[in-house]
């Protein structure tokens, strides 16, 4: 299981679309800016932008960013699965806005920060505060325009959040979709996991203690599958974590390890390892981009604060020890391997107020990444102009699994036509079929991959 559980948590598939846009409605470039802000004569990099042309003659402008850290703007785009793209998840907000999407430095079509180039580079400069900078030049020499609406998802959250405090003036609304005002997303995973597998067993009654009966019988070597592979507790609970982000994920989890609890083996834990034995090798898959390692070792991974997570009370079923082993362990080599003695942790809460737009804060009920409180934490460090809007039946993925819905209320927000027309949140009826082909299996266990990249999401 080593190697299987290798791929797992250091894997995930390529992010690279084999097109470009269409310039029918897009149009594209790159903008110079340079590595270091604060040196004059700094080499210089490429940013890659798109724009998703607003279909009105006089249209504002509105920056997607995207989360990671270490993706490319990729995850806004409907991949067909052939190469092409359908409509953006955001398509509909060209009816107001030119969108501009970007390839935050170091990642995607933007100048690349890879393995063999690291010790070139000033690494320092490739975290949360320069890719603010980038996004200013952008709106200066680019957009053209004195203010923007700034949309963040994810670690693009973080990233919003601290543009507004930098630039208070330059934003017209600002949307945080599933993010953290701190790094606690990261320090505290294992409790913000815990505590919300009981959240949704209020949703999908029993799953919490399924889950807890189907550690046990994984440690007591009690659960069988079509491999013979030995799966411990710790190794399940880092196989399904990439089910986590999205709704529909966290139903087959639930379906899972009520066939585990049960009956000792389960054909969805059959379909998962099939589709991930023999793929080590497959150009699906690549390393982790650096730039997930290198911020997430710089801003996240706060020693001080883990030292007392440690000596603290303990949680269950992702315990300190998974979190350490699994998650911490490789950051750390990483941050001793690059001798990143500096830490700068990701903390805006005290500067929250320094944010003057108009702001909704949006997130999935069910969200293990980010769970609801820290939406509140934004909401009350910002103030009365901001909205807090908690969104049913979704976890980290509210813009893909309740688009309509979603970016409805965006779009609405944004225009100042707040609540404006009723869009329809789907049900938990419109996602818990039983029935679970091993394509869906596979394919959302791959998208949780890609976006969440064990703790880099």
């Amino acid at each position: 299981m080593k190697k299987l559980l290798t791929l797992c948590l250091i894997m995930l598939p390529s992010l690279c679309f084999a097109v470009i846009p269409s310039p029918h409605i897009y149009e594209w470039g790159k903008l110079t800016v340079p590595e270091n802000y604060s040196y004059a004569p700094s080499q210089k990099l490429q940013i890659y932008w798109e724009k998703l042309k607003s279909t009105s003659s006089a249209p504002e402008a509105v920056v997607m960013i995207n989360g990671g850290p270490g993706m490319p703007h990729d995850s806004f785009h409907r991949d067909n699965g052939d190469g092409t793209w359908g409509k953006d998840w955001f398509y509909a907000l060209r009816t107001n806005f030119d969108i501009y999407y970007f390839d935050q430095r170091g990642t995607g079509e933007s100048s690349p920060l890879s393995y063999d180039i690291l010790e070139r580079r000033n690494i320092r400069l490739y975290g949360t505060e320069n890719i603010c900078r980038d996004i200013e030049e952008l709106r200066k020499n680019v957009i053209k325009r004195e203010k923007i609406a700034v949309f963040g998802e994810s670690y693009g959250g973080m990233v919003a959040l601290t543009y507004a405090i930098m630039y208070p003036d330059r934003v017209s609304h600002l949307v945080i979709h599933d993010s953290s005002p701190s790094n606690q997303y990261f320090t505290h995973m294992h409790k913000n996991f815990s505590e919300m597998l009981g959240v949704l067993d209020a949703v999908l009654p029993g799953v919490q203690q399924n889950m807890i009966t189907s550690i046990q019988k994984f440690n007591n070597n009690e659960v069988s599958n079509a491999y013979n592979i030995a799966v411990t507790g710790r190794d399940f609970l880092s196989l399904i974590l990439n089910y986590t982000y999205s709704f529909r994920g966290q139903i087959i989890i639930a379906y899972m390890v009520q066939d585990i609890a049960t009956q000792g083996r389960s054909d969805i834990l059959d379909a998962l390892l099939g589709s991930i034995i023999g793929r080590e090798d497959s150009p699906a898959f690549m390393a982790l981009p650096p730039t997930i390692l290198l911020v997430q070792s710089h801003e996240m991974l706060d020693e001080k604060v883990i030292a007392g997570v440690a000596a603290g009370a303990d949680y269950e079923p992702w315990n300190y020890d998974w979190l350490d082993n699994n998650v911490f362990q490789a950051r750390r080599e990483f941050r001793d391997y690059m001798r990143l003695s500096e830490f700068n942790g990701f903390n805006v809460i005290a500067r929250l107020a320094k944010i003057t737009a108009p702001t909704l804060v949006l997130v999935g009920k069910t969200d293990f990444i980010c769970p609801p409180s820290y939406a509140q934490t934004i909401k009350n460090g910002i103030g009365s102009h901001c909205r807090l809007l908690t969104i049913e039946n979704s976890a980290h993925s509210g813009f893909i699994e309740q688009n309509e819905y979603v970016v409805g209320k965006i779009r609405n927000f944004m225009i100042g036509h707040w609540p404006g027309y009723d869009y329809r949140e789907k049900s938990l009826a419109d996602f818990s079929s039983r029935k679970v082909t091993a394509e869906e299996i596979q394919q959302l266990w791959l998208e949780g991959a890609r976006r969440l990249a064990i703790g880099g999401f």
